[in-house]
């Protein structure tokens, strides 16, 4: 976070002191300076490629960079994950990324060359795809720092992990049970711990596993953050495989029986998502079915997905992640990360608690926006029907799109499916406004906003641009503050100048007649109608019996500089230093046990001042509606807020820091979780409903299906309906205890839940959980 953005946000957060309190020392902790960098502004980029690059398209279509990797006509992939050079900006060198490569696991053959984002793996429903993960992903090379030109293992030492966090920790010797002593965290601004591990940038075998999000499989390959390995043979606790790979290998077997729709992967990595993602690890996957799919959808050249992700750049060309190293600028070689001037090379300031968190940011905000690994392209379309399958790819950064600026053709816009499943009809959002409330935008301001879109999110979007002429430009447009809703302003705020501009359209002349179905008509709906928990109005469908209601908080915890860590239920990732989940349940700290074939009510109180996208493993859910509870979100105190750190208990012997009415930072819930509060509902935090102000609303029509990421919004109850069984099981098959799945997903090491900030999923804002029978 820059100055603006420490300004902006934390005037909204509650200051609590924090259990992880060393002392402070003067002057700045440094990080990665293995390599010298010096900040590429974004600003400067734009103005000299802007629009001129076209935009890398995967698929059959003559406007295709790359096919997609047909996995029904190839069911045994090896995907492997390594170091490659990709072009990304015109004039500079390649830039070093690591990369997902597809091939024939028989022949050998490339289906996939290693790319930025990776090209789309393509399943079909009921045919099982069988692939061989591999882990090649070298760890920092020390030639570089004299480079360029550089070789393998730059991109380690560039993108710092931070050691002190809860992480993968393959070597074993850094994360909170080494970085941590007597409470006390090992302080790395004094001079004396600057060879403490816990203190460096991590240099060694690089642990990685690949999640496939939105998937209905087995726990085993489900890429959790403890099923990570590394290419020299350490794995995580939870390390699954079938077969017996060498070491640096894991095999999974995906069934993809579920409902067609967009899912995607990435890397999971426990504590260095955000940083595995950033270098590049990302990539479709589509599963297909006809005869459940909206007919006549558009298709081949117009069928297009684009991963939208913001990033930094440095003067070779290569990858900036701030870290709070001092890194050079050229318009003030002075200047330091983070030290809030105009020409600050960090726009998300240096780690707010260095002393603590050496290197953790609490949210990446880049300066460049890149689509499909590309910088503000550019996309030649006919005046006809497109489908683009949109995924916000970003670690932290919201976008809130329109097709069109102002004075710019404005073509029709639809939504006809979002995350892992297609809607009933389509839902026009043309010209679609948010009237603000809570952003640092003046109240009342009519924004456009068509597609609103979180990390981890996907919205399949038919954009219609018959009509218009050959040469006729289209920019689509973003006015999502960063972090959303009280952060820097796109195209308003220092540094943030151009990232309101993603990509522009150029119309072409028309090749040929457009016979996909026409959304304005009538068409382009789903076959056969979606299982409804909600009925899309805020309120229950008929024939659903909740099992049980929990509600859950969302807790960001302050340092004397700015978040240490982000929380879900105030526990931390693994639970068994909360007294109340501790005290509830068995060793492994789980706090969600819902039954197979269950449906539960889960009520996310967000008590943060940003909005997060909660995601969930396994299981989509749909969205019941949204309710304002009473206090001041910009303070975060009064009403519920205070009511919930009231209800905090005095110091225990387990948390002998805990004062009483004093929320507690990572004691866990206030009360013990599965004692029912007042309103019935598990969880151990106070009853919300004397504090709702019954303004509940519905979800917007096009979130209204089957999601797997939803944005909770900060000072309001966002209810979520999960069921445990696959979304196609009818109501009437779905009770407690019945297993529709082709797997035990009560089998395995568990899921997860967590927002998809990526930042903040690295510092605690995760739980596990696990199904019964």
């Amino acid at each position: 976070m820059n100055t603006q953005i420490l300004t902006k946000h934390f005037a909204q957060s509650f200051l609590l002191a924090v259990f992880l309190c060393g002392s402070l020392a003067a002057g700045p902790v440094w990080g990665s300076d293995r390599v010298p960098q010096i900040w590429l502004p974004g600003d400067g980029i734009f103005g000299t490629i802007a629009f001129t690059q076209p935009l890398p398209v995967f698929g059959p279509g003559y406007n295709a960079t790359l096919p997609r990797v047909n996995a029904a006509a190839n069911p045994f992939l090896t995907v492997t994950m390594k170091e490659i050079e990709q072009p990304v900006l015109p004039g500079y060198p390649k830039t070093r990324v690591w990369a997902y490569e597809t091939t024939n696991s028989f022949t050998g053959r490339v289906l996939g060359p290693a790319f930025w984002p990776a090209v789309t793996l393509e399943a079909r429903r009921f045919v099982q795809t069988r692939v061989k993960f591999v882990n090649h992903l070298p760890s920092f090379n020390p030639a570089n720092i004299q480079g360029p030109p550089f070789q393998d293992g730059l991109v380690q030492g560039l993108i710092t992990a931070d050691q002190s966090i809860h992480w993968a920790d393959p070597l074993g010797n850094t994360g909170p049970m080494q970085c941590v002593a007597g409470g006390m965290a090992v302080d790395c601004t004094l001079p004396a711990n600057s060879g403490n591990p816990c203190c460096q940038p991590f240099a060694g075998p690089v642990p990685a596993v690949a999640h496939l999000h939105g998937a209905e499989n087995f726990s085993g390959v489900d890429g959790g953050p403890e099923q990570w390995f590394t290419p020299t043979g350490q794995k995580g606790k939870d390390f699954f495989t079938y077969g017996a790979p060498a070491p640096g290998e894991a095999t999974y077997i995906y069934p993809n029986l579920q409902e067609p729709g967009t899912l995607w992967f990435h890397d999971h990595a426990l504590g260095i998502t955000r940083t595995n993602v950033y270098s590049g690890l990302a990539a479709f996957y589509f599963i297909r079915e006809p005869l459940l799919e909206p007919r006549n959808l558009p298709a081949g050249a117009y069928e297009i997905e684009m991963v939208i992700q913001d990033r930094q750049f440095d003067t070779n060309g290569q990858l900036f992640f701030p870290d709070g190293s001092p890194n050079g600028n050229p318009a003030n070689p002075a200047a330091l990360c983070g030290d809030g001037t105009v020409n600050d090379p960090c726009l998300n300031g240096p780690p707010p608690n260095p002393n603590i968190h050496p290197f953790w940011n609490p949210e990446f905000f880049g300066d460049v926006v890149i689509v499909n690994g590309a910088p503000w392209p550019k996309l030649q379309v006919e005046p006809r029907r497109y489908l683009f399958r949109l995924l916000d790819g970003s670690n932290a950064r919201m976008y809130r799109m329109s097709f069109g600026a102002p004075g710019e053709p404005a073509p029709r816009v639809y939504i006809v499916g979002q995350d892992d499943n297609y809607l009933d009809a389509p839902v026009n959002v043309t010209g679609k406004t948010i009237v603000t409330s809570g952003e640092t935008w003046p109240d009342g301001t009519v924004l456009p906003a068509e597609v609103f879109i979180a990390p981890g999110e996907r919205n399949y979007v038919i954009v219609d641009f018959s009509g218009l002429r050959a040469g006729q430009k289209i920019t689509l447009i973003n006015n999502a503050p960063g972090p959303y809703p009280g952060g820097l302003i796109p195209g308003v705020d220092a540094g943030q100048l151009n990232v309101n501009k993603i990509m522009q359209f150029e119309i072409i002349p028309l090749r040929g007649s457009d016979a996909s179905c026409n959304p304005a008509a009538g068409g382009c709906r789903r076959p056969l109608p979606i299982v409804r928990l909600a009925d899309g109005q805020g309120h229950l469908s008929s024939g659903v019996t909740i099992s049980k209601v929990r509600q859950l908080v969302l807790k960001e915890h302050e340092g004397p500089g700015g978040p240490v860590e982000v929380l879900v239920n105030n526990t931390h990732w693994n639970g068994l230093s909360s007294p109340t989940i501790a005290a509830d349940f068995p060793a492994d700290g789980v706090s969600e046990l819902p039954r197979v074939g269950s449906t539960e009510l889960w009520e996310i109180i967000n008590l943060t001042a940003d909005a997060h996208p909660m995601h969930t493993h396994l299981v989509q859910f749909q969205i019941l509606n949204r309710e304002t509870f009473a206090g001041d979100v910009a303070t975060l105190t009064g009403g519920y807020y205070d009511a919930w750190g009231a209800a905090f208990p005095a110091a225990t012997a387990f948390n002998p820091a805990c004062t009483g009415g004093v929320a507690c930072p990572a004691y866990g819930p206030p009360r013990p979780y599965n004692v029912p509060n007042t309103d019935g509902a598990l969880g151990g935090n106070p009853a919300i409903s004397p504090y709702l102000l019954g303004d509940r609303t519905p979800p917007a029509p096009e979130e209204a299906g089957w999601k797997d990421t939803g944005k909770a919004f900060p000072g309001k109850v966002t209810r979520l309906l999960a069921r445990w069984t696959p979304t196609s099981i009818p109501k009437f098959l779905a009770r407690p205890g019945s297993n529709f799945y082709t797997f035990n997903p009560a089998s395995g090491p568990g899921y997860v839940w967590h927002c998809h900030i990526l930042d903040h999923e690295d510092n605690e804002m995760m739980r596990p959980y696990k199904v019964t029978r």
